[in-house]
């Protein structure tokens, strides 16, 4: 809860006067319910703490789309939970001035189980992903609150795609909340 209260705190202190002319577009972040499915059995408990940021879009990239990169943590809170780290590419589409969906493609290295042991204690408690590096898809839908800032309901899936001997996934869905500079 801490981790979540230093977040919130950290993107409150974020100006929302004119847009910044850096790099760095947008921050999101929030709470997400980690290992809950559809794709992946619901072995892992607790919430995730994410933060995302996202990028200016790539121009030179229009011939997909000119995806905005994005950068992010997933720091697990349960006691056997997978943490990630992760570095891709978003698309992201107005449906109208309020409302938006976009999705994400990335790669993810994660501290969580790569080998799988029919013996391990833990066997129920820990998704067996067989690779250290996986692949991550993502997809918000969300809405903008107040000029600039946004909330969205979160999923992802991380797989290693059948690469790796073990694949189990891992999916994690929530709420986010961002703040374009």
């Amino acid at each position: 809860m801490r981790r979540l209260a230093s977040l919130s705190a950290a993107l409150a202190l974020v100006p929302l006067g004119r847009p910044a002319a850096g790099p760095i577009e947008e921050v999101r972040g929030g709470v997400l319910l980690q290992g809950v499915g559809p794709f992946s059995p619901d072995k892992e408990d607790g919430v995730g703490i994410n933060a995302e940021v996202l990028f200016k879009r790539l121009e030179a990239l229009k011939f997909i789309g000119s995806p905005r990169p994005q950068v992010g943590v997933h720091a697990a809170t349960g006691k056997h939970a997978t943490s990630s780290v992760y570095a891709g590419f978003n698309w992201d589409v107005e449906i109208t001035p309020w409302l938006f969906i976009d999705g994400g493609v990335a790669l993810a290295a994660h501290d969580g189980e790569v080998s799988f042991d029919p013996a391990d204690p833990l066997i129920g408690e820990r998704n067996f992903l067989g690779c250290r590096v996986l692949a991550r898809l993502s997809a918000d839908l969300g809405v903008e609150i107040a000029p600039r800032v946004t909330v969205s309901l979160h999923a992802d899936h991380m797989s290693n795609a059948g690469l790796c001997s073990e694949n189990e996934g891992l999916d994690s869905v929530g709420v986010r909340l961002g703040v374009k500079l």
